[in-house]
């Protein structure tokens, strides 16, 4: 019933007023935003630092620090509800404001794309997040020049390597 009623005022207003429809339906405001389904006209939140908007990040954070205080998990279904943002954008942000970071391939790649391209450790964390640490940065990247230079070597590599040897070694002193 809560999706219907906001699928009702959505498509008559474009926004919806959850405090009319919880009193509608009897039921809290937090009841209504976690019950609703409803998820036409959502926008959608990617980080870019460029067009990142500290207005969005802190409505989004007051509503989980005032809905889902430690210990309560959080409701994303209900911060989607409340922001009018896909759900999965705000699980990511969320995850960003916090500072954490999934250092997938891409994103290692991404820093070093970056770093060939001059750009320093405390811009790069910038691309990748509104609070990021460079630090968290440095270590990722040299994590990764780390695990490239301890990894064991193919079989192509081990090949290329004798072909060299044995061309150069006349010339070995």
């Amino acid at each position: 019933t809560v999706s219907r009623e906001v699928q009702k005022q959505y498509e008559q207003q474009h926004n919806v007023d959850w405090t009319g429809i919880a009193q509608q339906l009897n039921l809290s405001e937090r009841e209504c935003l976690e019950a609703n389904q409803f998820n036409t006209g959502k926008a959608q939140w990617i980080y870019h630092p460029d067009t990142f908007s500290w207005d969005m990040a802190n409505r989004m954070k007051t509503f989980i620090k005032d809905n889902y205080p430690e210990p309560l998990p959080v409701n994303y279904t209900a911060v989607s509800n409340y922001m009018w943002i896909d759900m999965d954008d705000c699980v990511k942000m969320a995850s960003l404001l916090r500072g954490e970071m999934v250092w997938t391939s891409e994103t290692i790649a991404q820093v070093v794309e970056l770093r060939k391209q001059g750009m320093i450790y405390k811009d790069i964390a910038r691309q990748l997040s509104p609070v990021l640490n460079k630090s968290k940065v440095v270590a990722a990247y040299y994590g990764h020049i780390k695990s490239k230079v301890n990894a064991p070597l193919t079989c192509k590599e081990k090949h290329r390597i004798k072909e060299l040897v044995d061309t150069h070694a006349e010339q070995m002193p």
